[in-house]
């Protein structure tokens, strides 16, 4: 019986999801993260998996989403690198773009830049905005620079030279001299890793993929020898930023691709429950040790962006465009200069945890709050990985309490409330630039904590229902299964917006549609791939562009009108008779997923039966709360608030004055009475 087995490594849990798409029939696991011994998490979930009769041997898909490069980035343990770049432009990055993070902060600083300034080095090469060379690299300058990068210990090289996307041949060249002085150093071209204009962003992301390079790499090669010794033939496929999956040979060589691996394949395992449940504008909550990551899903379809900030820094790959806040279940509680209570966004993660999961945790998280406020504590977490330790909690969160003046439970409250709070930054960031009102949407919460705080997230949000899935702690990895293969290609060319360009645009769409579904057939194997061609463009002098679908466009002014009609969504105005410039050029390949069946049983409406109560803390008091087991729960069952539903890899709270039924799938559907 063929097996999909989709994996996604967290901050605090692995989860795992296997899936038999013959029969529907799902399971599911979480383990804890070993970030000490990356690889060997991957090793005791298939060893878990194994034991309870998935036959390993029968896997014809894996497919595996990770944190390795983004954690890399947030705690700087990355590649020691050098910089190459035009004589004259060595303060790129310190320079970037003259923006401070928070402007409104008089102590506000700018991160240091992954390489120091004193590893970054001139080469005398110029190559002109249109791509003819001006000066010729310099061969001496080249022999210093790997001189100097030698000394100072560098493992790799990043290129990344003016003008190189209209005309990379001054990168390939100096990259090849460096290969050739020594190959022992890893050579990457901005040029090669983004071909856009715009220095700063294409240089950013070149490094960015340089300095996880070595991590990934190595654990790339832990996870193949861990899967192989379990028994599994099939490639290591990996979840990338944009949604789709790229094998592991391609994902040695482009990082970036996959450092928001997780955080996409929860949007599109989001997107095949949406779609199956009928929920058309969906707003995602995904809610995990770290962070909580809100998406919109429209028909189950997310929607893409480019400039996504990594840690500090700007990546300019494509990505399913998400927003994050730091408020996640292993989020510290500290309270700040002014005495202010707050939340993230440094988290416990999985070691040592919060306190209550009692590996060596003291600081007070939000998980521990939800413990205290009678949310948690009913059974044990992440598949019976934890059992969570109430006085452990109450040792953590004392200290704070006595601080603030109020009693543990009081605090308990107060802590969930400022995290629910944070996350609404991002959502009402998220909704302004769609132009959508929260009203119009359901949330969907998923992750290991995203349930429990789904319903009080959605009251301070202005939502009224909640679409909870059927298996929300391992969403994820359920995303990873159903990804597609995807590769996007893209090209700046900076074309004028009239009948003489047209031509000239469908042939550059026509030659990056051929390299895009060249590379799926690399990945996948010869067959047909769905092509999605768009065009970057803007009023000519402004300084960002708008992504608009190219496909059934007849010609300049079919596109003009997408354009415009684009830009009055999301700027409120259009100006019709302004010019317009075409900037890049993009194409999608992709090739579907094997389909993720989703069995749908209906039942009659009927009481759910409370396997007992539990005393909760809400809204400044203490309450009774029934409690059920998700599994205990048909479809057709109905219950109301105050409750708490508990299953293996999540817990469910369901306020006062909220309803929830279960629908055919399992899901749990929650309306505000």
């Amino acid at each position: 019986m063929a097996e999909m087995i989709g994996v996604d490594i967290g901050g605090t849990f692995a989860d795992f999801a296997a899936l038999d798409p013959a029969t529907g029939r799902l399971t599911t696991l979480k383990v804890l993260t070993t970030p000490a011994a990356p690889g060997r998490d991957v090793a005791e979930g298939l060893r878990r998996l194994a034991a309870g009769g998935i036959a390993l041997s029968d896997v014809e898909r894996f497919v595996h989403g990770t944190t390795v490069g983004v954690n890399t980035i947030i705690q700087r343990r990355g590649a020691r690198l050098a910089l190459f770049t035009t004589a004259g432009f060595t303060d790129l990055l310190e320079l970037a773009r003259l923006r401070m993070p928070d402007p409104y902060s008089l102590f506000c600083e700018r991160p240091a830049p992954l390489i120091a300034r004193e590893h970054v080095f001139g080469i005398g090469e110029r190559m002109a905005h249109d791509g003819a060379t001006l000066l010729a690299p310099d061969e001496a300058d080249v022999a210093r620079a790997v001189a100097a990068a030698q000394r100072a210990g560098c493992e790799g090289v990043v290129v990344s030279f003016l003008h190189a996307w209209r005309n990379p041949l001054h990168e390939v060249r100096v990259a090849a001299m460096i290969a050739a002085s020594d190959p022992e150093l890893t050579v990457f071209r901005g040029s090669e890793i983004w071909p856009a204009i715009r220095e700063y962003e294409r240089t950013t992301t070149a490094v960015l993929n340089a300095y996880v390079h070595p991590r990934i790499s190595d654990y790339l090669a832990r996870v193949e020898a861990e899967i192989g010794r379990a028994g599994i033939a099939a490639p290591l496929l990996l979840t990338t930023s944009a949604g789709g999956t790229m094998t592991a040979g391609a994902g040695r060589r482009d990082c970036v691709g996959m450092l928001l691996s997780g955080t996409a394949s929860g949007v599109v395992g989001a997107g095949v429950v949406a779609r199956a449940a009928g929920a058309r504008s969906v707003l995602t909550l995904d809610i995990g040790g770290t962070s909580a990551d809100v998406a919109l899903l429209e028909d189950g379809q997310p929607s893409f962006s480019t400039g996504h900030a990594v840690g500090e820094f700007p990546l300019a790959t494509t990505t399913v465009a998400v927003m994050s806040s730091g408020q996640g279940g292993g989020s510290v509680v500290w309270i700040d200069g002014q005495g202010v209570l707050q939340v993230g966004p440094v988290s416990a993660g999985s070691t040592p945890g919060p306190a209550c999961f009692g590996r060596g945790g003291t600081r007070l998280t939000v998980t521990d709050a939800a413990l205290l406020a009678g949310i948690l504590g009913h059974g044990s977490l992440g598949f019976g990985a934890i059992a969570p330790d109430r006085a452990l909690a109450e040792a953590a969160a004392s200290p704070v309490a006595k601080q603030l003046g109020m009693g543990v439970a009081e605090l308990a409250e107060g802590v969930l409330r400022v995290a629910v709070s944070g996350m609404l930054v991002p959502i009402e960031q998220l909704l302004a630039r769609a132009g959508v009102h929260a009203s119009e949407l359901t949330l969907m919460p998923f992750g290991g904590a995203g349930p429990m705080l789904g319903a009080l997230l959605a009251e301070a949000a202005g939502m009224t229902r909640v679409l909870v899935p059927a298996s929300p702690g391992t969403l994820c990895a359920l995303g990873a299964v159903a990804a597609a293969v995807r590769v996007d290609r893209m090209r700046t060319v900076l074309l004028p917006f009239d009948d003489d360009g047209w031509p000239g645009l469908q042939a550059i769409l026509a030659e990056l549609a051929a390299e895009a579904a060249a590379a799926v057939a690399d990945m996948a194997g010869p067959g047909t791939s769905d092509l999605v061609p768009a065009a970057d463009i803007r009023y000519r002098g402004q300084s960002f562009e708008l992504t608009v679908p190219t496909a059934g466009c007849a010609g300049p002014a079919d596109l003009a009108t997408l354009f415009h009609a684009a830009h009055e969504r999301a700027f409120g105005h259009a100006e019709e008779d302004a010019p317009l410039q075409v900037v890049s050029l993009r194409v999608s390949a992709s090739r579907p997923a094997p389909p993720v069946a989703m069995p749908r049983r209906d039942g009659a409406a009927h009481p759910a039966r409370s396997g007992g109560t539990a005393r909760l803390y809400a809204g400044g008091a203490w309450c009774e709360a029934a409690l059920f087991e998700r599994a205990d729960l048909d479809p057709g069952a109905e219950l109301s608030g105050p409750a708490i539903v508990s299953q293996a890899d999540c817990t469910i709270l369901i306020p006062h004055g909220w309803r929830a039924r279960v629908d055919g799938f399992r899901n749990i559907e929650m309306e505000h009475a």
